[in-house]
């Protein structure tokens, strides 16, 4: 485990770093609310002069988050971008609008962590797909597509995805966008497999880039009420929500972890080739090392390999070198995922 004093550490490290880590320009979806409002705050405080783009569907909601940011860090510069990103016509709206903000600048970072769970059934947006598994799965993929030349651009570029990596577990091949068989624990199985699976796929596609897909552990959210019947959401919040109540994680530590993954060396991209434990990474990979911490473990069992699960305690889930996850390897399986999003993007957007 990594410990929250070493996380903290790498953290406070940022302020005298060079630029893109310093002064990072990164964009997050789903930081409206819970996780990735923590870690939106976090980097502002850690950080000298953050450039953030947030993208929300309520520009009031996201004005609210603005003020509050320049109270953290009068320096930094927040940029609303308005858009549901459950729709990829959205998306590629909202990347648009960076893009041409950005211009010729590369992008540092990119953190996503939307998504709601439906207990009701399949519930597809007027685009054909199911909202739970669009939020966190294709607009996901869809917004990575569209910003990879924008993060190519940049020196330490990192993707980061709030998922629930280490918890893979066997999809239908034959349906993956769940048209015909859908339930919401293949819903959640195939959002988060299929992210796994297409994260190691594009780290070799994109080896300056880093790709990361995190579980953060028990946090108290309201990701678990927003789906729910009125009567499941009563339950959940007044009966198991205090039994789980010990195994909280607090949101101001996972916050720091969220930015611990965004920004630290620890994580380094595939054409790094920093593959043993006993690498001393440079900035150029992120924020130095603290004491004892190493290169992290890939999620196909190499160090260093540019595609990471990791754990709510940051460190390697052992599901990526699982029976699994390697026949899902032998079998070609993150290239068809890959190929099946392509297809998806196609249909949905013509391209």
């Amino acid at each position: 485990m990594v410990a929250i004093s070493a996380v903290r550490s790498s953290n406070e490290s940022l302020l005298n770093l060079p630029p893109h880590l310093s002064s990072p320009t990164a964009v997050f979806t789903g930081a409206t609310q819970g996780i990735g409002l923590a870690t939106l705050r976090q980097l502002a405080t850690y950080t000298v002069a953050p450039t953030c783009y947030i993208v929300g569907r309520s520009e009031a909601r996201v004005q609210e988050i603005i003020d509050e940011l320049k109270q953290l860090n009068v320096k930094g510069t927040y940029i609303s971008v308005k858009g549901e990103v459950a729709l990829l016509e959205s998306v590629d709206e909202c990347c648009k609008k960076i893009k041409e903000s950005l211009g010729e600048k590369g992008l540092d970072m990119l953190y996503m962590s939307q998504g709601y769970i439906d207990f009701g059934g399949r519930n597809e947006t007027k685009e054909g797909l199911d909202t739970s598994l669009s939020l966190r799965y294709y607009s996901r993929l869809r917004t990575v597509h569209n910003l990879l030349p924008l993060l190519s651009r940049a020196p330490n570029p990192r993707i980061v995805s709030v998922l629930a990596a280490g918890r893979e577990a066997k999809i239908n091949l034959s349906d993956l966008e769940l048209k015909h068989k859908f339930g919401v624990l293949a819903c959640a199985n195939h959002a988060n497999t299929m992210t796994s699976l297409v994260f190691e796929h594009l780290a070799h596609q994109h080896p300056t880039v880093s790709f990361v897909h995190v579980y953060p552990g028990y946090v108290k959210t309201k990701i678990f009420q927003s789906g729910f019947s009125w009567p499941v959401a009563y339950l959940f919040k007044y009966i198991l929500q205090p039994l789980i109540f010990f195994f909280e994680i607090p949101v101001l530590d996972v916050g720091d972890r969220q930015v611990f993954h965004i920004t630290s060396a620890r994580y380094p991209p595939l054409s790094s080739s920093q593959t043993t434990s006993t690498a001393k990474p440079s900035t150029d990979t992120g924020a130095p090392l603290p004491a004892g911490i190493e290169i992290a473990m890939g999620s196909d069992g190499n160090r260093g390999s540019g595609a990471y699960l990791m754990t709510a305690d940051s460190e390697a889930a052992p599901t990526g070198t699982g029976k699994l996850m390697r026949g899902y390897r032998e079998e070609g399986v993150p290239e068809k995922v890959w190929r099946h999003t392509e297809e998806i993007f196609a249909s949905v957007r013509g391209d």
